[in-house]
């Protein structure tokens, strides 16, 4: 580790080559190394792809491994690889065809950023690198500390950012099994304009009001708008749907290592998406009308069940009463019978009284012993 062990920044004193040769053993989606013109107010030259591709396969010996090659709008080249020598190669050259070069890797892509809290202001951050990965499997990349707004005090929670993309639960530091916490940063606001695309130093527009966007001096009279939402509310406030855009774009970022570009272009890609789908679905002129047709046609259905069941409880019932009537009037005939013995009118007289207590049970169910009747 290199820097002064009680400063609030450290950063590894491995080379950049040296570290991505070691995402060998890391887990990582992609490197991505950029190639920058030497000179920083020119861009690299359009060049023909056929001359590229002949220079890159004379000056890489891997050149199969890329996977990618692309012009930025920042006027760079980037080239895409999974393989850490090609990537080494790549970052090695210092000349790009007739343009001297700079190169570098975007480490969003391959590195993890979390917090740790209650650490000791005083415990200098070389020892806190030191023992983090003695006793966890990881390489620390940087190490920062947090000074408190509006003051030079230093509080104890560290940023740290190990090599490759595996963000570790929780760390084993003096014995102690800490628990990580997700890193995401703020969105990033120029002092000047207000906007969130760019910060304050590379920022050649003049300074306006935040509260109404104005260009004046002397304390604001005007009612307050935003200048990036026309809202209501000055261009500071976090409750701007811009600021809560920008805070979702940053922890797209966070979460999947990628650039801050392009978490801003997968960003408007689905909310792009979800726009064109809303566009697609069918109009509803009214919901209240549609539910009521749709509860009238329910009580329709309901109604013709209804009807339909009470109809077949009419048959049935008509059915056990004729069938009662039929039992009935042959016994009256048997009854007057000169030529019926005693023990025949008793049973007659059984089956009349059956037929009493089947009429005054009829709620309970009786009806089906009155089909069941039979005369022998």
């Amino acid at each position: 580790m290199a820097d002064n062990s009680y400063s609030i920044y450290m950063k590894c004193g491995k080379s950049v080559n040296e570290l991505v040769m070691r995402l060998g053993n890391r887990q990582y989606e992609e490197i991505n190394v950029i190639i920058s013109n030497a000179d920083k107010t020119k861009k690299m030259p359009q060049t023909n792809p056929f001359l590229v591709q002949d220079f890159i396969k004379t000056s890489i010996n891997r050149h199969q491994s890329i996977d990618n090659m692309r012009h930025t709008r920042q006027g760079k080249i980037q080239f895409t690889t999974k393989d850490p020598i090609c990537a080494v190669q790549l970052l090695s050259l210092t000349k790009f065809m007739d343009t001297e070069v700079s190169t570098d890797v975007i480490w969003e892509n391959i590195s993890a950023r979390f917090l740790i809290t209650d650490i000791p202001t005083t415990t200098p951050l070389e020892e806190l690198a030191n023992e983090i990965q003695d006793k966890n499997d990881c390489l620390v990349v940087e190490l920062r500390r947090f000074v408190k707004l509006n003051s030079n005090k230093v509080i104890s929670p560290v940023l740290i950012t190990i090599l490759g993309t595996t963000v570790l639960e929780s760390i084993k530091l003096w014995f102690i099994r800490q628990r990580t916490q997700p890193f995401v940063d703020r969105p990033r606001q120029c002092n000047k304009c207000f906007v969130f695309t760019h910060g304050t130093r590379t920022c050649d527009k003049t300074n306006i009001c935040f509260c109404c966007g104005g260009d004046h001096t002397g304390p604001c009279q005007q009612p307050p708008k935003c200048v990036n939402c026309s809202g209501s509310h000055n261009a500071k406030s976090r409750s701007c749907p811009v600021y809560i855009q920008e805070q979702k774009i940053l922890e797209l970022k966070s979460h999947n290592h990628i650039t801050i570009g392009e978490a801003r272009r997968i960003f408007q890609q689905k909310t792009a998406k979800y726009a064109e789908s809303v566009k697609t679905l069918p109009a509803v002129p009214n919901i209240e009308e549609s539910l009521n047709a749709k509860f009238e046609n329910f009580l329709k259905a309901v109604n013709a069940r209804f009807e339909q069941q009470m109809q077949l409880f009419a048959d049935m019932l008509q059915k056990s009463m004729n069938c009662m009537m039929q039992n009935f009037f042959k016994l009256l005939e048997q009854s007057v019978d000169p030529s019926l013995s005693p023990a025949r009118k008793k049973k007659l007289l059984s089956k009349f009284n059956q037929i009493s207590s089947t009429l005054s049970t009829w709620d309970a169910g009786g009806s089906s012993e009155a089909e069941k009747m039979s005369l022998s």
